[in-house]
């Protein structure tokens, strides 16, 4: 596990701490669910400015110049800061925001390293590189304690509103706890009829984490990287061999790879959200979430069936 340690880091010197009421604060977010966890943490309090626009893609989305010129009006940013957002930093150094105040939610949480054992193929990898899943945000767990120190953070930014943001965000996260304390309930029931899994990509690993289930398989090299011929054939022979029963898909993922996995393999498909693309909204996180382990305890009992 790796933690990193900075959880407000300036990227340049602050001549002022905090942002006078009279102001409303200014956050730019660059992933949907920070959108959602400012939105209820904060309310009304701030403007949320997403980095990219509704609909793209953040792994290969191309700044314009009206993006820059955004950032550069920001009084604080909520950045992935462990590699699934690295769009924003030369959109950042573009805008020269040297008073922006940068906020790493991931910071001190035990990131899951990458285990090429997990994967289905055989891939070259440079030993001296150790590779950390970024995908912390498609999770529960995770994310509460994420939500917890966006809202440290915006408190330090707006002291008059620290204890009404800090309150939000309890309430946030008690209706996440009950989410995934009702979905372990239901995956508890078929405790011990679980069958081998695999997803399309190491997306999830959070996910399945906070929820106990472990995955045999997973069949992108990285996520938004096709398989190969090669390795798509490798998955096959490998959920064969392992015997998986259910393989976990993305919304978007290229139907003709799930429908040759199961042309060959018979396991059932689901589908679960990343929770990315589409529109910035308050209520996207948790929809979505909820959505996925919905979706991963109804697998589980329709398998045991």
């Amino acid at each position: 596990m790796k933690k990193i340690t900075a959880t407000v880091i300036a990227l340049g010197l602050l001549s002022v701490s905090t942002v006078h009421a009279a102001d409303k604060l200014r956050v730019g977010v660059t992933l949907h669910p920070y959108y959602s966890w400012v939105a209820n943490i904060a309310g009304d309090a701030v403007e949320i400015v997403p980095a990219v626009p509704p609909g793209s893609d953040p792994h290969s989305y191309q700044p314009q110049p009206q993006d820059i010129a955004r950032l550069a009006k920001l009084d604080a940013i909520v950045v992935n800061g462990s590699g699934h957002d690295d769009f924003i930093e030369p959109m950042l150094k573009a805008a020269n925001s040297t008073h922006l105040v940068r906020i790493e939610p991931n910071a001190g949480l035990p990131l899951i390293p990458v285990q090429q054992k997990h994967y289905a193929f055989e891939e070259k990898v440079d030993k001296g590189q150790v590779a950390y899943n970024s995908h912390t945000f498609v999770s529960i767990n995770a994310s509460i304690q994420q939500i917890r120190a966006v809202a440290d953070a915006l408190a330090k930014l707006r002291p008059e509103d620290a204890k009404q943001f800090q309150s939000n965000a309890r309430a946030y996260v008690k209706k996440l706890r009950t989410m995934l304390a009702a979905a372990l309930a239901r995956i508890e029931k078929v405790k011990g009829q679980h069958p081998a899994i695999a997803t399309v990509h190491d997306g999830y690993a959070y996910l399945f984490q906070d929820l106990g289930l472990e995955v045999t398989a997973v069949v992108q090299p990285r996520h938004g990287i096709e398989p190969s011929a090669r390795q798509l054939a490798d998955t096959i022979k490998r959920v064969k061999e392992a015997k998986v029963a259910i393989l976990f898909t993305e919304a978007d993922y290229a139907k003709k790879y799930t429908d040759a996995i199961y042309e060959e393999t018979g396991c059932r498909l689901y589908a679960l959200s990343h929770i990315s693309g589409g529109g910035y909204t308050a209520d996207r996180f948790e929809k979505d979430m909820r959505r996925n382990v919905d979706t991963i305890a109804r697998a589980l009992e329709e398998a045991a069936r």
